[in-house]
């Protein structure tokens, strides 16, 4: 194995080779840019003055993703590989509808002095199980704030997480599948993006999960060069520029654009930034799942009217971190022991027995 280094001129995949990265304060940077985005329509019923913001949070999170989890299924069998990904993303997931059911909602009710209707509570951790919000609110609440009756708004993109973990690990699991494959991937989804959304071409057909699955496959390619891609600045400054540009042209030339250099950018300031926050404690996804539902709450209290747009931005964030410091050690971490309880088995990946650099292990 080559050694981890400081050169420039190393391969991103040796800059990511370990869990000594700063990808897990990436992603927490991220989650918060999703509070920040949500806090103007939950707080003021206004658009965020942050253009954006939390779509390109969202499209951040599945760049990473992609190359960390194409790296975990490379490395671990089929069944153990979709094992891995459920414990990770379900049981938080289902401590916030518990958390919900049980202790925001109805607090919220009582502050709206309404009646908590318990069947509905029950229903809604019931019919919301499988990732689909197939219903929003409990009961009458939550009422009297811009966005009444949805008490989780941020939850809408994990079926289509769920939805890549189920494709791609299967499609990397297919033989003669490399980086070749990953460009095709890549490139195919480009186009159907640009036609559907440039050119108005099939315009029903899941525009969301094109544009998630986009930085996903980005994610991919960048784990298949990872060993031929440098921790170059040059590369990274060109990579952000691009992004920038096609931000500053339009929507569809981002979407069309932007997939492989902002995966690369993102990569790069993982492997480089001198910055260990969350290394060994995960926060990002305990603040992505929770967030909204107490920002719901802060709304129904009235804490917007006091605080202003930016107290509430902060606040939000201080009210959140502590809820996902309890999810990660009471849920998500314990709940990621259970992965022995499905060995890892061999890959049936045809170049893991060649593969001549550790990657970060997906969370």
């Amino acid at each position: 194995m080559a050694p981890r280094g400081n050169s420039h001129a190393a391969p991103i995949g040796v800059g990511l080779a370990q869990r000594d990265n700063a990808l897990n304060a990436v992603r927490l940077l991220l989650a918060v840019f999703v509070v920040a985005d949500h806090s103007s329509m939950i707080g003021y019923g206004a658009a965020s003055r942050f253009t954006y913001l939390g779509g390109f949070a969202v499209d951040a999170f599945f760049a990473i993703s992609g190359y960390l989890v194409t790296g975990s299924r490379v490395r671990t069998g089929t069944g153990a590989f979709f094992w891995r990904r459920a414990i990770r993303l379900m049981p938080a997931y289902w401590a916030a509808l518990l958390v919900t059911a049980l202790l925001i909602a109805p607090a919220s009710a009582r502050m709206s002095h309404i009646d908590y209707d318990w069947i509905e509570s029950a229903a809604y951790v019931a019919r919301n199980a499988f990732l689909f919000t197939v219903q929003a609110g409990i009961g009458a609440t939550p009422s009297g704030v811009p966005y009444f009756g949805l008490w989780n708004g941020a939850v809408w993109s994990l079926p289509y997480e769920a939805a890549a973990y189920l494709f791609f690990g299967l499609l990397v699991a297919m033989p003669r599948f490399r980086a070749g494959w990953s460009v095709v991937v890549c490139a195919t989804l480009a186009g159907a993006v640009l036609l559907q959304q440039g050119l108005g071409v099939a315009s029903s057909f899941a525009p969301e999960l094109l544009r998630l699955w986009s930085f996903f496959a980005a994610g991919m390619l960048i784990w298949f060069l990872r060993a031929r891609l440098p921790q170059s600045v040059a590369l990274a400054a060109a990579g952000s520029t691009l992004v920038a540009g096609a931000l500053a042209v339009d929507h569809v030339a981002y979407l069309t654009l932007a997939p492989v250099p902002l995966a690369y950018v993102l990569l790069w300031v993982g492997a480089r930034l001198p910055l260990r926050i969350g290394s060994r404690n995960d926060l990002s996804y305990g603040i992505y799942v929770f967030a909204f539902p107490l920002q719901q709450y802060l709304a129904v209290t009235g804490v917007p009217k006091v605080t202003g747009q930016v107290g509430f931005m902060i606040m939000s964030v201080l009210v959140t971190l502590p809820v996902a410091c309890a999810s990660w050690f009471l849920v998500e971490r314990p709940c990621m022991a259970l992965r022995r309880l499905v060995p890892s088995g061999v890959s049936d990946h045809p170049t893991r027995l060649r593969d001549d650099l550790a990657t970060t292990a997906a969370p």
